[in-house]
């Protein structure tokens, strides 16, 4: 690191005061390096109608570090994620990575799975930007079992307006616990005219990995 870089890292650390959850770095919510060992080895799984690439299970260390980037606070901390991913994945073949959005009426700061989705664009050079919206207000999946995920209605999403038409796209979600809200996500954007080619996430819940095929 250049000691130009290690300034602007202790002068962050000054004004934003976090380190390294691993290595203690001044002015890094986690070094991307640091959370490559994590992701050993990642898991490329199928959805059915959408392959996904996650970090591994919901469990430990990785589960943590969501629920940090959930109720923390800290948007750096999942573009470091993002990034982390971005580098133990190939670059796909994709014009656009977009998050599953926030939740009506959400209370947070910010979009976690856009924080992911800005990570991983630094990485493959491939542009993030928000392309859906919720139809309608509804509970957050947290709240919902297993089975009630899976009734979630097809129209549950909405393109914004010619976000998605004629484009392949990355769909980003921090956890994948049934594949649900991937597979909604995917089905809105061909209605939108575009081409899901992928979903990507943190994590996977370890329950889901029995339903999915090609897991490795």
């Amino acid at each position: 690191m250049s000691t130009l870089e290690e300034l602007f890292r202790f002068a962050a650390h000054l004004f934003w005061p976090r380190a390294c959850p691993f290595c203690g770095a001044l002015g890094e919510s986690a070094c991307v390096l640091c959370l490559l060992p994590c992701l050993e080895p990642p898991m490329p799984m199928d959805l059915g109608s959408l392959p996904l690439w996650s970090g591994g299970e919901h469990d430990g260390v990785l589960r943590e570090l969501v629920l940090a980037l959930k109720y923390g606070g800290d948007r750096s901390l999942g573009v470091a994620m993002g990034r982390a991913l971005g580098r133990i994945f190939p670059r796909p073949d994709a014009d656009l990575l977009v998050p599953v959005p926030l939740h009506r009426g959400s209370e947070r700061a910010y979009n976690q799975s856009l924080a992911l989705a800005a990570g991983a664009a630094r990485e493959w050079g491939i542009p993030a930007k928000e392309g859906l919206v919720w139809s309608e207000r509804r509970e957050e999946q947290t709240s919902l079992g297993q089975e009630e995920r899976k009734m979630m209605p097809r129209d549950v999403f909405s393109p914004v307006t010619k976000s998605v038409a004629g484009k392949r796209i990355v769909l980003v979600d921090d956890v994948a616990t049934t594949g649900t809200t991937l597979e909604r996500a995917a089905e809105t954007v061909r209605r939108g005219g575009g081409v899901p080619v992928l979903g990507l996430s943190w994590t996977c819940a370890p329950r889901t990995k029995e339903g999915m095929r090609g897991v490795r």
